[in-house]
């Protein structure tokens, strides 16, 4: 079973906005077993979106719009699909009456602008939006689904959840004569040519199975999937598929789709009662940021020092100017006393530093750009590592962020 996403919009055509959207959408659909042919935006324009519709749904299963349902003159989502279908527009009686509670309750007056969003294409059926003000609308048709939902991602996805997905599933259940699944593998602490070596040939994989490798800074993403005539064959596929790759990978694997290595850390930290201070220079936060992104971090992050000049290094985080200046700032022996001094500081199990020169300028002959020293220190002694990363700066951040976190993952489930 096929699935299109038609983004309309100006702003996202523009990249004034990035299309989150689509890609969460997509998840959605394929957890439940659709496939995705095209990804589509196109700006308000009624002819562009007439014809781009008209080639989605030729090709298409369901074809999934969001964006241009607003009240205002430039939201002209409804008054296309009235045109594409033949339709015309009624009162919803029920979204009327929705509409006038939910301007009630918050003061407001339901002026005629908004009165519109109860205007509905007759051939359509309204799906309530729970968190704002425009209903999402369905057309079934030709053995096929559109839905149009609110381009704001809070009501997208409300309607999507709880109103579009059990219809979606229901309708694949009942059309499909295969099922496409698919489960994301995350790795980490390997380059993306050596873990292919590692997993072997596709010839070597079990039938009407596939992989795709999507690296990223410090770690690599397999995304496996299987097809089966029903639910129950194609999982069994992507079971044997995932157990061979645990047996030939299983090493550098850590975590299962939307799990990171962050999220395997903090039950790690929270189970045994540990905790975790930071020091950072080149990265300006963005470690300590990891720590805290998931709820319930304040248990295992006590804090950090971003110590971006030497003159915090020496004040903040007592690093002697003596050290500093016989090996540097960028140097095992300053990674060391960090991390030893921000554990100390902050009463943590563990101390993470660290220290690099992320770019584009301040590189030496014997420090070049990308050179950077992470250090953990845990019960009185260190664990600390030389890396040479690159020229690009961000990238430079980013790796030395994942490979901190690698390097704790190492220490606390090796320990």
């Amino acid at each position: 079973m096929k699935f299109s996403i038609l983004t309309i919009g100006d702003e996202i055509c523009i990249g004034q906005i990035v299309n989150t959207n689509a890609a969460w959408i997509a998840e959605k659909m394929t957890n439940i077993g659709f496939s995705a042919i095209f990804h589509s935006s196109v700006p308000d324009n009624e002819e562009l979106m007439l014809s781009e519709l008209a080639r989605l749904i030729e090709n298409s299963d369901v074809i999934i719009l969001t964006g241009g349902l607003g009240p205002t003159h430039d939201d002209i989502t409804k008054p296309m699909l009235v045109k594409f279908f033949g339709d015309n527009l009624i009162i919803h009686h029920d979204t009327l009456d929705y509409l006038e509670k939910w301007y009630q309750s918050r003061n407001r007056t339901l002026n005629e602008i908004n009165k519109g969003q109860a205007l509905i294409p007759s051939k359509s059926k309204p799906l309530t939006n729970n968190v704002g003000t425009a209903p999402g609308l369905l057309f079934e048709f030709d053995n096929k689904l559109l839905i149009a939902l609110p381009g704001v991602p809070a009501e997208m996805k409300s309607i999507f959840e709880n109103e579009f997905i059990p219809i979606a599933a229901q309708y694949f259940k009942s059309h499909s004569k295969s099922i496409q699944l698919y489960l994301t593998i995350k790795t980490a602490g390997i380059f993306e040519s050596s873990l292919a070596e590692l997993i072997g040939s596709p010839q070597e994989f079990p039938i009407d199975t596939s992989l795709a490798f999507l690296p990223s800074a410090g770690s690599v993403k397999l995304r496996i999937g299987a097809r089966g005539s029903d639910f129950n064959t194609a999982r069994l596929k992507l079971n044997k598929f995932q157990k061979m790759i645990e047996q030939k990978a299983g090493k550098y694997i850590v975590g299962y789709g939307n799990d990171s290595i962050m999220s395997l850390i903090a039950k790690k930290l929270k189970k045994e009662e540990l905790t975790v201070a930071v020091a950072e220079s080149c990265t300006g936060g963005m470690l300590g940021k990891e720590f805290t992104e998931l709820p319930g971090s304040s248990m295992y992050f006590h804090g950090g020092v971003i110590a971006y000049s030497n003159s915090v290094k020496v004040n903040a985080l007592g690093i002697g100017i003596d050290l500093i200046n016989e090996y540097g700032a960028v140097s095992e022996q300053v990674a060391i006393e960090m991390a030893k001094n921000v554990s100390s500081i902050f009463n943590a199990h563990f101390g993470i530093s660290i220290t690099g020169i992320a770019g584009p300028e301040g590189g030496t002959p014997d420090k070049p750009v990308g050179t950077v020293w992470i250090s953990i220190y845990h019960n009185f002694s260190s664990y600390t590592k030389l890396f040479r990363f690159g020229n690009d700066r961000g990238l430079n951040r980013e790796r030395a962020v994942s490979a901190a976190l690698l390097m704790l993952k190492e220490r606390l489930f090796d320990k």
